[in-house]
């Protein structure tokens, strides 16, 4: 697939795509072969109890990366925007007031964790055993915790060098975090330690990992690095605006990805958690070439709509549509036919999932997989409101189903409460706002005016226009310099 788009790219975005996407998949070879090896080990060493609480806090405590309030993700942006147009003043202003905002949040939320994390029933909240120590639960939570909130602005690294279509370097820090972590697992292992000093000795070299690799961009790229007089209220202010979208999405995405096992753990017990979060990573890992294309083509994107490159986006949103649907059928087929064989082998007869729970997931595959294309090309040109709301309205459907149908088929209505309230409210609505962007902003260079140097989030006012559908408005934001910006559906 990256060498089909060669005809497409210029040669310059061509080597940057393909060593993004080559880095990107050599790092998730080795994240992958270090997943495989540290499930097992975490399973037989903490046992299915207190895995399932490991494995609970951990999808739980990633809901504080919340907390950044969408910044990272606006980074991306802006960064691409100051590459494209070779302003490295607006880069250094964007990161400078990212990593400020990041950090007095990161701030803000420990010291408010910290005053009532001692307060907390840890072993019940998360229905422990009653061999399962609640103060080592609680210590647990305080460690993971820590990590995320360190992690917050340790991650901006990884949107920077999105920005300047660098991939291949966060990919080097990615697999370095990765091989640390399995280090520090076995080490734990080996000493006997608790469950939270394994938690630390483990994850806790990945935000260290992303830590040091900003320390060398920095030192790399001085234009970068962070400077008092860069602060600024207005762009403290524009980031905000901007990342409250993704903020949103981000909210949805936690509560999609991150509420099944808590709800599994508080409803059927620690135990079940086992099966169905190890059925979920290897679905996971069945979306690796994806996700290495929509972590190269979103910058791309950005890019090539700095330069007015339509015609180059509208070709690779198709190729690689075709592609991510092709192979996620592939995979989902795959996972149906060979799960069960799979997980035995690799986590044990614990975590054998049933038949119809191996379906769901391969049908959730399928579906995200979609949507992920769409998302991608929404997220890089910032037309993300729409798509912001609709997707808090699926999650929240989604809590609602999954608890009301966990109670009647077990841990199979967690993930069918995901994949029915993504048919619902997500799919025809957020294809729809696709189609608008594709014909109203991607089409020639004579029918719109574009971005300037002004960037993504100058300010715009409204423009309205017939909805998608009838008996819709669509509100689209934009100025003269910088086109239309984001848009929304009204019914009326």
């Amino acid at each position: 697939m990256i060498r089909a788009w060669s005809k497409f790219l210029p040669d310059s975005r061509q080597k940057r795509i393909f060593k993004a996407a080559s880095s990107g998949a050599a790092a998730k070879l080795i994240t992958g072969g270090v997943s495989l090896l540290t499930l097992p080990l975490a399973v037989r060493y903490l046992g299915a109890d207190r895995y399932g609480v490991w494995a609970t806090i951990t999808t739980t405590a990633v809901w504080i990366n919340l907390f950044d309030l969408g910044i990272a993700n606006t980074l991306t942006n802006e960064i691409s925007r100051a590459y494209a147009l070779k302003d490295k003043d607006a880069a250094r202003r964007y990161f400078t007031n990212s990593l400020a905002l990041t950090l007095a949040v990161a701030t803000s939320v420990g010291l408010l964790v910290a005053s009532f994390v001692r307060y907390v029933n840890w072993g019940k909240i998360f229905n422990v055993g009653p061999h399962v120590s609640a103060t080592e639960v609680g210590r647990t939570v305080v460690a993971a915790v820590s990590l995320m909130l360190l992690a917050l602005p340790c991650n901006l690294v990884s949107k920077l060098l999105a920005g300047y279509q660098e991939l291949h370097r966060n990919s080097v820090a990615s697999a370095g975090g990765a091989i640390a972590s399995l280090i520090g697992l076995m080490l734990g292992i080996a000493m006997h330690v608790s469950m939270p000093a394994l938690y630390v000795m483990s994850l806790g070299c990945i935000p260290f990992a992303s830590l040091v690799m900003m320390l060398v961009v920095l030192w790399q790229k001085p234009w970068l690095f962070p400077k008092l007089s860069a602060l600024e209220l207005r762009s403290m202010r524009q980031l905000l605006a901007s990342g409250s979208s993704f903020f949103l999405i981000q909210v949805a995405a936690v509560v999609v990805f991150s509420s099944d096992n808590l709800i599994v753990s508080h409803y059927l017990g620690a135990a079940e958690v086992t099966p169905y979060s190890v059925t979920w990573r290897l679905a996971g890992l069945t979306a690796l070439l994806q996700s290495l294309m929509f972590a190269a083509l979103w910058p791309a994107y950005a890019e090539a709509y700095a330069k007015h490159e339509f015609q180059w986006i509208r070709r690779t949103f198709l190729l690689t549509l075709k592609g991510v649907v092709a192979l996620n059928v592939l995979c989902a087929a795959g996972l149906v036919l060979f799960g069960k064989i799979v997980i035995r082998v690799w986590a044990g007869p614990a975590a054998v999932p049933g038949g119809y729970l191996l379906m769901a997931m391969a049908i959730w595959i399928v579906v995200n997989g979609f949507m992920s294309v769409e998302s991608c090309l929404l997220a890089a040109l910032n037309r993300t409101r729409a798509q912001a709301v609709l997707s808090v309205v699926a999650a929240g459907l989604n809590i609602t189903l999954s608890v009301v149908l966990v109670r009647h088929i077990g841990a199979l209505g967690v993930i069918g409460g995901t994949v029915l309230s993504y048919f619902i409210v997500l799919v025809i609505p957020q294809t729809l706002i696709v189609c608008s962007v594709w014909r109203r902003e991607l089409h020639t260079p004579s029918e719109m005016n574009y971005p300037t140097k002004n960037g993504l989030l100058s300010r715009s006012i409204p423009i309205v226009v017939n909805g998608p559908c009838p008996g819709t408005t669509t509100v689209s934001s934009g100025n003269a310099s910088t086109g239309p910006r984001s848009e929304r559906m009204i019914f009326s």
